[in-house]
């Protein structure tokens, strides 16, 4: 089949810029072309697929969404294809993979002047048009709280929501060489053995809550502040977090990374992964961090969170948030001799649980759903 995958940017170190990249190896794999459709990529093109670039013209962000939707039509009303994949809400495809939340639930318990706003009607326009009941799209879901708000809000029929299992690299599972490795990468970033090294990972720092982490780290008694270095890997505009991190007295406990592709490396070097999210749909690197053996300390706002309950991996920040309560437990999980265990635990869950299979999973739903309907668009 010829497909057409539609995403409004690609950053290569992004999670739904990695699950769209593994769902398309999968279908090429199979035999299936694939066409990408972007407003923006970013890093080199891919050889295996055509790569399309529509840059959305507005004066707004939703009015150059909406222009993308405008020309992603005419394309793919000219190139026939024999199904569409879209990995954000787009009006008039087959299969929708969500991977973001839903948008209007955030404005359902209170009045708010946003609900009166173009921007607002356009993406629960295009939001509805993806989970209204008499939709056609196929949703693949990866968090079932989201789908289950879906239902509320639009009454989507239980058989257009698929729930698909994770979809963990294999790579990042602990390897055979595990201690070689972190020696090798503390060795190379300079950190002593006997440091600990607390690690966040995710694009977005507020969202991920970064500047939680940074508030923690500054709240750390003062002898194990200075044997934990903060690593923050992804990308963001830096220089509002540098200057909170330089205004807390803790700038050289803090190192920011940047976007890498070495995340394995960080994983198996780091004695802690930190994920203070504000919101996330699911939080991926929950799971890339638990079958690599690192323990966790997350909020239970995440999709992914309950993982980290089932597996004994790590502990939870209950909601609503508390400051004060991040602050006392990553500094008890820093200093408890029970590290060992939570680290045993992920990997024996590792070893249990499907926590690879989303991508073939999702490939074998969308050939369902097109050789169904043996249908063109």
């Amino acid at each position: 089949m010829r497909l057409a995958f539609a995403l409004y940017k690609y950053f290569p170190y992004g999670g739904l810029a990695r699950d769209f990249m593994r769902i398309a190896n999968v279908c090429i794999s199979h035999g299936h072309t694939v066409d990408v459709y972007v407003m923006e990529w970013h890093g080199d093109k891919i050889a295996d697929y055509g790569v399309h670039v529509l840059p959305g013209k507005g004066w707004s962000n939703h009015a150059k969404v909406a222009d993308f939707h405008r020309q992603l039509a005419q394309q793919l009303a000219d190139n026939h294809y024999d199904g569409v994949i879209g990995f954000n809400k787009i009006p008039d495809i087959d299969v929708y993979y969500a991977a973001d939340p839903c948008y209007i639930d955030r404005f359902a318990e209170v009045f708010s002047l946003s609900k009166l706003t173009s921007r607002y009607r356009f993406y629960a326009g295009v939001e509805k048009a993806v989970f209204a009941a008499d939709s056609k799209t196929l949703c693949l879901m990866i968090s079932d709280v989201q789908a289950a708000l879906f239902k509320q809000h639009y009454d989507t029929p239980e058989q257009r929501l698929l729930m698909l299992p994770p979809g963990i690299d294999p790579n990042r599972r602990r390897p055979a060489n595990a201690q070689q490795r972190r020696t090798d990468f503390r060795r190379a970033e300079r950190i002593n053995e006997d440091d600990l090294v607390v690690l966040m990972v995710g694009t977005g720092f507020k969202t991920k809550g970064v500047d939680r982490a940074l508030t923690a780290l500054a709240a750390l008694p003062q002898p194990l502040q200075e044997k934990t270095c903060l690593m923050v890997v992804g990308e963001d505009d830096l220089v509002h977090y540098q200057r909170l991190a330089a205004d807390k007295g803790i700038a050289n406990q803090v190192r920011f990374m940047g976007g890498r592709a070495d995340v394995p490396d960080f994983l198996l070097a780091a004695d802690l992964l930190l994920h203070p999210a504000r919101k996330d749909n699911t939080g991926t690197v929950i799971l890339e961090a638990l079958v690599a053996g690192l323990p966790v300390l997350v909020t239970d706002v995440c999709g992914y969170a309950k993982h980290v309950k089932q597996s004994q991996a790590g502990l939870l920040l209950a909601s609503p948030f508390k400051q004060d309560e991040l602050n006392q437990q990553l500094t008890m999980m820093l200093l408890s001799e029970d590290k060992e265990q939570w680290s045993a635990n992920g990997l024996a869950y590792a070893d249990q649980q499907d926590l690879y299979s989303m991508p073939e999973k999702a490939t074998a739903a969308i050939e369902q759903r097109l050789g169904d309907d043996n249908h063109v668009v």
